[in-house]
Order: C-alpha cells, then sequence, then structure tokens
C-alpha cells in the first residue's frame, strides 16, 4: 500500500463538508395551528411524535420534543480507506395560552405525516 502525504487543506475541505452536511441536516421544528369546529388543532412538524410531551398547566399549553439524525460513510480512495460520521440532535418548546377551563384530559396526539397533531378540544 502506497504512502500518501498528509494534505491540511484536502482534511479542512473535508471537516468543512462534513459541518455543511450536519448543519443541513439540523432539526427545525415548524408549528402550525389551525381550528376544526370547536378544537384547536396544533401540527408540529420535523419531529418524531414519540419524542414529544404535551402538558397543560395554569392556563398554559407546553409541547417539547427532542430528536436526533446520524450518518456515516465510509469507502476507498486512492489506495486508503476513510470513514466518516456525524450526529446531530436538538430539542424544542413552544407554549400557547388556552381558553379558562381546559384541562389535559382534553388534549389527545396522534402521529401524522412527518410529526405530531395536537388536538385539543372546544378550545376554539
Amino acid at each position: 500500500m502506497p504512502l500518501n502525504r498528509w494534505d491540511p487543506s484536502n482534511a479542512l475541505a473535508r471537516m468543512q463538508e462534513d459541518m455543511a452536511g450536519a448543519a443541513h441536516h439540523a432539526h427545525h421544528a415548524s408549528v402550525n395551528t389551525a381550528t376544526d369546529g370547536d378544537d384547536l388543532v396544533i401540527t408540529v412538524e420535523g419531529v418524531d411524535p414519540s419524542g414529544v410531551d404535551v402538558q397543560v398547566s395554569g392556563g398554559r399549553l407546553t409541547i417539547k420534543g427532542q430528536s436526533g439524525s446520524s450518518t456515516s460513510e465510509s469507502g476507498d480512495v486512492a489506495g486508503g480507506h476513510f470513514s466518516s460520521s456525524s450526529s446531530s440532535s436538538s430539542s424544542f418548546s413552544r407554549s400557547f395560552s388556552v381558553p379558562d377551563g381546559v384541562e389535559q384530559s382534553d388534549v389527545s396526539t396522534e402521529a401524522s405525516g412527518n410529526g405530531v397533531k395536537i388536538r385539543i378540544r372546544n378550545a376554539a
């Protein structure tokens, strides 16, 4: 196997590509609200529904979640072997005011597309 000289500019270029990839895959939760009859429906996209926690307390609905992703690749180039891996994780929290009388039992959640749909009965 031939010996290759380490080239710092190539190493830096690879690091910049990895950082750009990690920034591209960084998590951004999108929150949308709508009404459905007397219900308020909040859709949070870009999260794993199993990582979402919804709580009602003191006239506030709080949605918290975490998500993460990882990638790895390896291969052979110019007689040498390389491997690269990256991971990212993030958390989010959003709070909304809800009408008096809304309780935890009025809230339901379900998986929806690439996120979660939260329905609050009689809150619209």
